[in-house]
């Protein structure tokens, strides 16, 4: 565990005072994942790998890169496994970087599954993709892609990838490295990779293909009183 914050960890004042986005309040203590993950620059757009075990903090280092892209007008995507995930994800989203930063808007955060495509306001949207923050299945974002074309340009979008250890899953990894390498041609803004469960080569042979930066600590921390259950996966 960390007291305080690293030196330029890039976290906005609006950012850090949001609920949720910092745990321990006007104390913070992190977990050293969480520690690294800011010391690298996922607060300041910086792309990365993070492999740690569950209950160490992975979602709140993805809702910071989030935050800060969504603070600076880019647009986020996180992307999960399934749709239970994704409901959580984006309960979580709207609850905190929706509140926090565009409470006026929360009709321009999406979800997408196969259960359909809504706002947080309630809505049916036609287009997951005319959002400001989409929450979506792989297979639901790749779908989407095939819909209106694959992307030309993603320079503006912070991509989350949670649960990434499915590439490796012999009857889903397929369209997963298909979307993957769909959004790396096009170039994205910032990449957040997170498992749980890389092991050392395949989160540096996956981190050299994404070419981005391999942060992984296998240590399980103890869950600190300060973390909020909603961060600690």
């Amino acid at each position: 565990m960390r007291d305080g914050l690293p030196a330029d960890h890039g976290l906005s004042s609006e950012i850090m005072a949001i609920a949720g986005l910092l745990p321990g309040g006007q104390e913070p203590c992190l977990t050293d994942i969480q520690f690294e993950a800011l010391e690298t620059g996922v607060a300041r757009g910086e792309s990365v790998l993070v492999s740690a075990p569950t209950s160490t903090g992975k979602t709140l280092i993805a809702l910071w890169a989030m935050a800060s892209a969504t603070q600076t007008g880019k647009r986020a995507i996180y992307l999960v496994s399934h749709r239970a995930l994704a409901n959580q994800k984006f309960e979580e989203i709207a609850d905190t970087i929706g509140h926090g930063l565009m409470d006026s808007s929360l009709d321009r955060i999406v979800i997408a599954t196969g259960d359909g495509v809504l706002n947080a306001a309630g809505q049916i949207v036609s287009d997951p993709l005319d959002s400001d923050i989409l929450v979506a299945t792989y297979e639901k974002f790749l779908h989407s892609l095939a819909t209106l074309g694959p992307p030309q340009n993603m320079n503006d979008s912070c991509i989350v990838a949670d649960e990434i250890q499915l590439l490796g899953d012999e009857h889903r990894g397929a369209q997963v490295e298909l979307l993957l390498t769909l959004l790396k041609r096009a170039g994205w803004q910032q990449f957040v990779g997170l498992s749980a469960v890389l092991s050392q080569t395949d989160a540096e042979a996956l981190a050299d293909w994404l070419e981005i930066t391999n942060l992984r600590n296998p240590k399980r921390e103890k869950k600190p009183s300060c973390v909020l259950p909603h961060c600690r996966s």
